[in-house]
């Protein structure tokens, strides 16, 4: 199965696909789209504190720009996946929609990862997730 050129970039990065990895990059790239470089962008991302749920902080540091290096990333225990960006004042929003974390738990598999991961990748934003600009 050939993957777009993101996921396979991002599958190098975080050692293997899956669905909370393409989950977070999906999410880091509304973040830098909406504000830009990631220069003055900050993100708190919302997560259980073990894999495989953790791997959205992979996902949103590598499509963001905000990384643990440099401090402008953190991880909050939560019931997620779920991040914040805010930069200059303005906050942005972003969760899965209702239903959708249910599904993931419920469906996800090592063995078919590649082509969840890729469902996930090209399933429609406003489909996915719930997004709010305060």
């Amino acid at each position: 199965m050939e993957l777009p050129e993101d996921l396979r970039d991002l599958q190098r990065f975080h050692g293997h696909l899956g669905v909370y990895v393409t989950v977070g990059l999906r999410m880091g790239a509304i973040g830098k789209r909406r504000f830009g470089h990631y220069k003055g962008l900050r993100a708190t991302v919302q997560s259980a504190l073990e894999p495989p749920m953790r791997c959205v902080l992979d996902g949103v540091q590598f499509s963001s720009g905000c990384t643990m290096g440099k401090g402008n990333i953190v991880l909050e225990p939560g019931s997620g996946p779920a991040v914040a960006f805010e930069k200059e004042g303005r906050r942005l929003s972003i969760a899965l929609r209702t239903g959708w974390k249910d599904r993931i738990e419920r469906e996800m598999s090592k063995e078919k990862e590649i082509e969840q991961s890729l469902f996930y990748f090209q399933i429609p934003e406003a489909e996915l997730f719930e997004i709010r600009e305060d």
